[in-house]
């Protein structure tokens, strides 16, 4: 999977991100796809490789340091 594939311009509305485990979106009024990469990294999500929530990006984490 090719990076940011899963940040979809949603026309007039903005951008929307999807997590790769769990397909939870997030929603951003914004320009232009750096700019909802950014604002969803700022609301906990990491975006790259894969795209993960707050929720499965900890859980992710949890197994890796357990």
């Amino acid at each position: 999977m090719t990076v940011h594939t899963l940040v979809r311009s949603t026309g007039r509305r903005g951008w929307t991100v999807r997590c790769d485990a769990c397909e939870h979106t997030f929603a951003a009024a914004v320009a232009g796809r750096p700019e909802a990469v950014a604002f969803a990294e700022t609301n906990g999500w990491i975006v790259g490789e894969r795209t993960w929530c707050p929720m499965c990006a900890a859980a992710h984490t949890a197994r890796r340091t357990a």
